[in-house]
């Protein structure tokens, strides 16, 4: 299956019969192919499938061209990067450089003779949607191509409006034993501590002048119509495998990190942080301006910036905190970073507990440990007032309580705020200081919004009738960065850019005023440059519409396969719908993109509940939609009682305003009847849907949705009771009610059928034939797709099926493949995650 997106390898290496052999081929190319094909390193797969090494070695001219073609045209056709390395012998004549294969004539010429030059502008032409490319070049006068490259083929890459590096090391002269490959191959696998989070060319560029002084670096950048003096950042060869940046690797804030820490000098606030946290402190506030605070704390975290002002590990993990982010987001990063960084730091898998109580502060309290950790904190300030709040809160717990008093916490302030066991470290420009109440708190939307609200609801298909990408960006700022599937959502539909190069492509035109976190990566986000984001003013979100409009349907289209868009969505969508006056579609926004910890679920229901009882009162319909989900939630994180305390005060409000026969009022009673079950009421819960089923098939009808789904609830009820044959027999006897009345291709049919299925396998004997299995799984792989919920239900079912059929294990195999989907989808803390965790330990 080709993938979209890939940064594809094709290392090409070649004795030329006509001329001297060359020593070191092939090996150089196979070092460089192997550290471009590494996974950890150059993360490339190899352009031209037949060839698994990613290296051509000693090609007539006619293989050399059928794998050139191969290589753009796979690129073009998955838009994906494509890194080229020529490594043997070349050369020049009338100002043309010729690759000579293994069959060239010498002196070369354009019959005999492969004219590189020429050829790459005619496959750029041909293969326009390639995104990006770099040649890397180790040939016998080498700088005579790149010098042509940048006469010659800046033209067609400059009318394409494509990004094009090249690499080199000689001028005019004979490529020194391979010198500039070897090292090239040396410096990817080791990495340089003195470098980026990414080996880049112009980096490279003065390394590898230092490893081969015979020789003159070359290096070329064109962002489609210009030179420039530093390539694409997307066109990174390399992940720097130097030790230095090692506790860095995987964290979402170390391009952040590198940035801040371009060109960083030591100053006197780093020495005072660093002699205040070596000598006890509990807390290190750091107020300055928030350049100057975030680049203090990017050094802590970089110490090989600092010169000897910061040892080296200082910190345990450090949180770049973003605009949109949730709180369940960050201390999942957290508890990511200090497992890597901890021994025995295990999170702790109970519903009851909030997210960063489960995740970093339970984990804590369980270690037997007196040595320090230290946690460093950036952007707490920025982030949505909720969100800000809940990790302020729990912070102080962290401080508070006596028994973690060797963890350490360095957090960034923009507001003088006294903690317990605290000191502060001001920079000058801030000895006035700010309280809290004086700063004014980050709002969601446009920063200079001076009225919120809109007389009318946007309009769910209004759009912009020209995309404008740095306004689009300069909207989303205090959102955080946008993922780049959204914003190329967004640009397709506003008029922009529709493929991911092209949209590249402008970006880098857009290079000072954006920074691109994982750029060239999956998880690519774009951001407005900093105070870029103030130009201009936005008297009322109304001014914004159409481009609100467009962001929506962007983020609900990237968000059904791209995962960074699905984050992005759980953190904002709801509250753009809110800002555009969409109400409802705001509280559907809550309901389909959940948060993985019950805890925070309840508590962000809660808080939404009181937000939309005080816009349209305590007695509207989507006021006790959100109580609803509210009470669901609190028993989802361990609260049962309360949540049938809470829907029993609701449901006469519900019975009154919406009326008994109301599906939301229905809701209600299912909901009670699951709590019930929750406190192992079996017996009140199967009362409660067995009325339910009468009183929606007596008010909606037999063929009702509504009524379907009371009489499965009553099926799955007495399954709770422990009769699986009556289950059995009410779930067959409602299949082909449901089919008829709703389809076959209805989830809730689907449900029926899986119900059935599981029952079957686990009580009927024989048990049912595994092709009956199969035949769901393949028919639900279809309908939902691999990452649904549901679709992970039915695996899982599937898994048990072939345990009892006595094959453990291919059951086993199949858990595993599951497991990593589940927690991708529904996360660690989820009960059906529990469960495959619990298989695979009991039988593999």
């Amino acid at each position: 299956m080709i993938v979209v997106g890939e940064r594809l390898a094709l290392v090409i290496a070649s004795q030329c019969d006509s001329l001297n052999l060359l020593s070191f081929l092939p090996k150089a190319a196979h070092e460089v192919a192997e550290a471009l094909l590494d996974p950890e390193i150059g993360a490339c797969v190899p352009a031209v499938p037949s060839l698994d090494t990613g290296t051509l070695i000693d090609p007539t001219m006619v293989e050399l061209d059928d794998a050139l073609v191969d290589a753009f045209e796979r690129a073009s056709d998955t838009e994906s990067t494509l890194f080229l390395a020529l490594v043997g012998h070349g050369d020049y004549a009338n100002d043309d450089f010729y690759f000579l294969t293994r069959d060239a004539q010498y002196p070369p010429d354009s019959r005999k003779s492969y004219l590189l030059a020429q050829r790459i502008k005619e496959l750029l032409s041909r293969y326009s949607l390639l995104d990006g490319l770099v040649i890397l070049l180790d040939t016998c006068h080498a700088g005579i191509a790149a010098v042509q490259a940048a006469e010659r083929w800046s033209r067609i890459v400059g009318a394409a409006g494509k990004r094009f590096e090249v690499l080199t090391a000689s001028d005019d002269r004979t490529a020194a034993n391979g010198c500039f490959s070897l090292s090239l191959a040396k410096i990817l696998r080791s990495g340089d501590p003195e470098l980026g989070e990414r080996l880049r060319c112009p980096d490279l560029k003065r390394v590898i002048s230092g490893h081969c002084p015979a020789q003159t670096a070359v290096h070329l950048a064109f962002d489609g119509t210009w030179l420039t003096p530093k390539g694409d950042e997307g066109l990174w060869l390399a992940r720097n495998a130097s030790e230095a940046w090692q506790p860095l690797r995987g964290n979402p804030a170390a391009e952040e990190i590198e940035r801040l820490t371009e060109g960083y000098r030591p100053t006197r606030e780093l020495r005072d942080v660093v002699s205040q946290v070596l000598g006890g402190a509990r807390c290190v506030q750091i107020l300055g301006d928030r350049q100057e605070a975030s680049s203090l704390l990017a050094a802590l975290a970089r110490p090989a910036v600092a010169g000897r002002s910061v040892p080296l590990d200082f910190l345990d993990a450090v949180l770049f905190a973003t605009p949109g982010q949730t709180v369940e987001q960050l201390a999942g990063e957290l508890a990511r970073q200090l497992a890597r960084s901890v021994p025995g730091f295990t999170e702790v898998n109970r519903p009851d507990l909030s997210a960063f109580d489960r995740s970093v502060l339970e984990p804590l309290r369980a270690l037997d440990r007196d040595e320090p950790i230290r946690i460093a904190i950036d952007g707490i300030a920025r982030l949505a007032r909720f969100d800000r709040e809940r990790l302020r809160d729990s912070l102080l717990e962290l401080v508070h309580d006596a028994s973690l008093d060797w963890i350490q916490l360095i957090l960034t302030i923009e507001a003088v705020d006294p903690w317990p066991h605290s000191s502060v470290v001001i920079f000058p420009d801030n000895l006035v200081v700010r309280l809290p109440a004086e700063v004014e708190p980050p709002t969601i939307g446009p920063p200079v919004i001076t009225d919120r609200g809109t007389s009318e609801p946007v309009a769910e298909e209004e759009e912009v009738t020209e995309f404008d990408l740095l306004e689009l960006l300069r909207f989303t700022k205090l959102l955080g960065p946008l993922p780049v599937a959204v914003l190329l959502a967004a640009s397709a539909r506003s008029g922009g850019p529709d493929r991911l190069p092209i949209l590249r492509d402008e970006l880098f035109t857009q290079r000072d005023n954006v920074v691109r976190p994982g750029a060239g990566t999956p998880d690519e986000h774009v951001e407005l440059l900093g105070l870029r984001a103030r130009i201009g003013h936005i008297t009322r979100v109304g001014d914004y519409q159409g481009t609100l409009a467009v962001l929506l349907h962007a983020i609900g289209e990237a968000a059904e396969e791209d995962l960074p868009s699905q984050r992005y969505a759980i953190a904002n969508e709801a509250e753009l719908y809110w800002m555009a006056g969409r109400k409802a579609d705001a509280v559907h926004s809550l309901e389909t993109r959940e948060l993985g910890v019950p805890v925070e679920n309840r508590e962000r229901w809660a808080h939404w509940a009181a937000r939309v009882a005080d816009s349209v009162g305590e007695d509207d319909r989507l006021a006790i939609i959100c109580r609803a989900r509210h009470a669901t939630w609190t028993g989802k994180a361990g609260d049962p009682a309360l949540a049938i305390d809470r829907f029993q005060q609701l449901l006469p409000v519900a019975e009154r305003e919406l009326g008994p026969d109301d599906p939301e009022t229905l809701s209600i009673r299912n909901n009670l009847g699951w709590q019930l079950w929750e406190l192992n009421r079996f017996d009140e819960a199967r009362e409660v849907f067995r009325e339910l089923a009468r009183d929606s098939h007596e008010a909606l009808g037999p063929a009702h949705v509504e009524t379907i789904h009371a009489r499965h609830l009553l099926a799955v009820a007495e399954g709770k009771c422990g009769d699986g044959p009556e289950l059995l027999r009410q779930e067959r006897e409602l299949l082909p009610d449901a089919i008829e009345a709703l389809g076959k291709d209805h989830e809730l049919v689907a449900k029926i059928e899986h119900n059935i299925v599981f029952w079957s396998t686990e009580i009927d004997a024989p048990p049912p034939a595994l092709h009956e299995h199969r035949r769901l799984l393949g028919q639900e792989r279809a309908r939902l797709g691999e990452r649904h919920p549901d679709f992970l239900d039915i695996w899982f079912t599937y898994a048990l099926a072939l345990h009892r059929h006595g094959q453990s294990g291919a059951a086993v195999a199949e858990l595993r493949a599951l497991l990593p989907i589940s927690l991708e989808v529904r996360g660690e803390h989820h009960g059906e995650t529990a469960k495959i965790r619990a298989k695979l330990a009991a039988w593999g």
